[in-house]
């Protein structure tokens, strides 16, 4: 039981308390007395069937995050430039739809790519990142954060390198509608502010809505979309990834 340790298994033991049951009908003035006060009367009415310390939901009942992040290593090692953007802005599609679905916007945008460290002819560093902060104010627009990854990305490629990671992590996440975080030497007259765009909210929310009603990647950017009848280069390798025995029909055990 959490917060019962070795003394307090004693101590309870030798007031003949030796169950969760019977700890959950002991008084208050007990629990503060024998179990460290407000901490020992919380964990009896836990006991009880009482939440006393709930989490802090978000909006969608999960917490919110801190930042988010998308990376995935690729199949096949990339050198060409726009095989290695086809994979970034298929990673911060994903991020930026993460972020709107938790109703926040970004400040920050990292992207990174990664080379074989286990590659003994490969020079260091392994990986290269660049960081931006996103002018004219926080955003959730993916159209405005490709907009910026692809320049971030052309600052770290390197044409006779073989990657074979990249990824884009969010940060400074905040609300709509919060108060524009200006720099040492800005004020709020000089602050470049974007507002955004009735139709560009409407196109996003149209797409999120697609994406979730016909599955992930019906709609996506051009530039992660491959050529017909191709795979994406920088897709990864899922030959033996572990059927879904519950959630998909095909994948369902057969007894003979």
């Amino acid at each position: 039981m959490w917060g019962i340790g070795r003394q307090y298994a004693q101590l309870l033991t030798a007031h003949g308390i030796r169950t969760a049951w019977e700890l959950s009908h002991v008084s208050e003035v007990w629990a503060r007395k024998y179990l460290g006060g407000v901490v020992g009367w919380r964990l009896v009415q836990e006991l009880r069937g009482q939440p006393c310390q709930g989490l802090q939901p978000s909006e969608e009942g999960t917490l919110a995050r801190q930042s988010i992040s998308c990376s995935r290593s690729f199949g096949q090692r990339l050198t060409a430039f726009e095989d290695l953007w086809g994979a970034v802005s298929t990673y911060l599609s994903r991020a930026a739809e993460k972020l709107r679905a938790q109703g926040d916007q970004a400040h920050l945008l990292t992207v990174f790519v990664s080379q074989d460290r286990y590659d003994t002819s490969v020079p260091p560093p392994y990986t290269r990142s660049a960081t931006l902060t996103l002018p004219g104010g926080p955003t959730n627009d993916t159209l405005r954060l490709l907009a910026y990854g692809r320049r971030l990305l052309e600052k770290i490629y390197q044409p006779d390198r073989r990657y074979v990671k990249a990824g884009v992590v969010l940060d400074g996440l905040e609300p709509p509608g919060r108060g524009l975080q200006l720099r040492l030497f800005d004020s709020a007259s000089t602050a470049t502010i974007t507002v955004p765009d009735a139709r560009v909210q409407q196109l996003m929310h149209c797409m999120d809505t697609l994406n979730h009603r016909f599955g992930r990647g019906t709609v996506r950017p051009a530039a992660a979309v491959a050529q017909a009848g191709q795979l994406t280069p920088w897709q990864g390798n899922s030959q033996y990834r572990s059927p879904a025995y519950t959630t998909r029909l095909t994948d369902l055990l057969l007894v003979g």
